[in-house]
């Protein structure tokens, strides 16, 4: 039978035989594998996965502060906005492209798809993974840490990569503008700036946990007091609020979508509560 290979690098079986023993892989996960290996080349994660490799690997002379900030802070400052904008560009390519109704025809609909742009989003994370672990493994080698990083210290600078690709995807569903995600990004920073200028207030939204603190040039000045597990956690409940989020304009049933981000929001309050000092 023919087949025709869509833009997206799948193929499109046009009258297939049914192949009976084999089982078929769900669309979202076949669409979201071939979707990953595209958002991991996107430019922007290139960009900044070199920097980061370049500061792992050749970061010698750094200094120890530099060294723990490269494989647990970095991945979060410099690749998680990236990533929010490939992935958004990834999750709003079919509107830009002008030809939603067509794939709506497809047996690919609008949830499928915005489950597969979801599962690209691993293409990155497990790159930058695998960063950090050549960065942890040359550090330990060239004994550059004075406190030697934790799972749960490096974790809480990887996961707000999946966290900024999951929020991408949820704006490019709600907010389906041009110019959308550059503004979502610019009112998050200043919220960002604003709450933590103000933590005693609204330490529960401020991303606070054991960072490094600040000392002068490379020297080590310690670690700022609260919880790396509670951490953890408070950033796993906001990539779960973003993932449910993005399915609230696509569900029939608007409540179980609502009650399952309510109860993610308030593990997030929670956990960030319980996080801090």
């Amino acid at each position: 039978m023919s087949s025709v290979r869509d833009r997206a690098g799948g193929d499109l079986l046009v009258g297939a035989p049914v192949r009976i023993g084999e089982r078929a892989r769900p669309v979202a996960v076949e669409l979201g594998r071939i979707q990953a290996v595209r958002l991991a080349r996107h430019p922007l994660v290139l960009v900044a996965l070199a920097w980061i490799g370049l500061g792992t690997v050749l970061g010698g002379d750094y200094g120890p502060r530099t060294m723990f900030s490269l494989v647990t802070d970095l991945p979060t400052f410099l690749l998680g906005p990236l990533v929010f904008f490939a992935a958004n560009l990834l999750a709003s390519r079919e509107r830009r492209h002008g030809n939603e109704e067509w794939l709506d025809s497809m047996p690919a609909p609008a949830a499928h798809r915005t489950a597969a742009a979801q599962v690209a989003v691993l293409g990155p994370l497990v790159l930058v993974s695998a960063l950090v672990a050549i960065g942890f493994a040359v550090s330990v080698a060239t004994d550059q840490f004075i406190i030697r990083p934790t799972v749960l210290e490096m974790l809480s600078g990887l996961l707000p990569v999946l966290g900024g690709g999951l929020l991408g995807v949820m704006v490019a569903r709600w907010l389906p503008w041009p110019g959308a995600a550059a503004l979502v990004m610019v009112g998050l920073v200043a919220l960002h700036v604003w709450l933590n200028d103000r933590h005693e207030l609204f330490g529960a939204l401020v991303e606070w946990a054991a960072w490094p603190a600040n000392g002068d040039g490379s020297v080590w000045a310690g670690l700022a007091p609260g919880s790396r597990g509670w951490h953890v956690v408070y950033v796993l409940a906001l990539c779960a609020m973003a993932a449910v989020g993005a399915y609230l304009g696509l569900a029939r049933r608007k409540l179980p979508v609502l009650a399952l981000g309510g109860a993610f929001t308030a593990l997030a309050m929670l956990t960030g509560w319980a996080q801090l000092p």
